[in-house]
């Protein structure tokens, strides 16, 4: 029986919530962020990330994922006027399944559904926590011997870009040769340089962020107590990338960048603008270690 994993990869939108088709072959990782300083705030992430897929047959795959994100954020500020405790940690538990049909030998439909809680788990559970992010797309692949490139296009819902919306995809991925590979779209644009098997480096662009539901009650003034607040933060960073392959089974990954902007805003349950954190631009690094199936 043979075993497939398809990293399934952003194509627009922040991490982890639109996703489309992408030929490495990741089981599981792990990843640690820091942003020393978004104004008055700092904000560390930690990732776990289980992926597997099965080919069925010639024209058909599946896959199956689960990842965890875990946002601690630290106020440093008192001034806020209202206890700011209550957002500091936000959990983000993303289930998916994807689907993949060939078409043609060049040609596929790829669909996925990845259900999301989203939420500072301070309460019970309830819909506020549930984001039905899902993205379903067509991609064109082409290759002449080495060379290979792949345009994917569709639709996608998900809370990457703030409040849940249809979002349109685009992204065109292309190796030139052993050395020389990049994407470009959106969320991502990326040139990445192999010096050899072990060594990778990378220079991207993307804009990333979540949206996360608040139960407990908050009070704010001259609003009052209010619940299901919502913590939504967006940035656009510029990072390099390096990836260094241990062994054939083991990357380790390190990323450093600035982010020239950064937004962090609490709505309210009808997704009106209670309050802006003013965020600023901000360096920011992590690392992570990461295992494939295959080489």
């Amino acid at each position: 029986m043979q075993y497939h994993f398809r990293h399934i990869v952003l194509v627009i939108g922040a991490a982890n919530v639109l996703w489309s088709q992408n030929p490495s072959k990741e089981i599981v990782g792990f990843e640690y962020g820091l942003i020393p300083n978004l104004g008055e705030t700092s904000v560390e992430k930690y990732t776990v990330n289980f992926n597997l897929g099965k080919r069925l047959n010639k024209s058909q795959t599946i896959g199956f994922g689960v990842s965890y994100n875990a946002y601690n954020f630290m106020f440093n500020s008192t001034s806020n006027g209202f206890d700011a405790s209550a957002y500091e940690n936000i959990h983000d538990i993303m289930l998916k399944v994807y689907y993949k049909y060939a078409i043609t030998t060049s040609w596929s439909a790829n669909l996925m559904f990845s259900p999301t809680i989203s939420s500072s788990l301070s309460e019970s559970l309830s819909g506020e926590d549930l984001i039905l992010s899902s993205i379903a797309t067509l991609s064109k692949s082409w290759r002449n011997g080495d060379k290979r490139s792949l345009l994917v296009f569709g639709i996608g819902y998900g809370a990457s870009l703030g409040k849940p919306q249809f979002i349109p995809v685009i992204s065109f991925r292309k190796k030139i040769n052993a050395r020389w590979s990049y994407i470009l779209g959106a969320p991502q644009t990326m040139i990445s340089y192999h010096s050899n098997e072990r060594h990778k480096i990378s220079a991207e662009a993307s804009i990333n962020g979540f949206f996360g539901n608040v139960s407990s009650g908050v009070d704010f003034p001259e609003i009052g107590s209010l619940q299901n607040t919502k913590l939504q933060y967006n940035s656009l960073d510029m990072a390099l990338q390096y990836k260094y392959r241990i062994q054939p089974n083991w990357t380790t990954i390190i990323k450093m960048g600035y982010s020239p902007w950064n937004q962090l805003k609490i709505l309210d349950n009808g997704n009106n603008e209670i309050y802006d954190f003013g965020a600023s631009s901000s360096l920011f690094i992590s690392m992570g270690l990461k295992y494939n199936l295959n080489k």
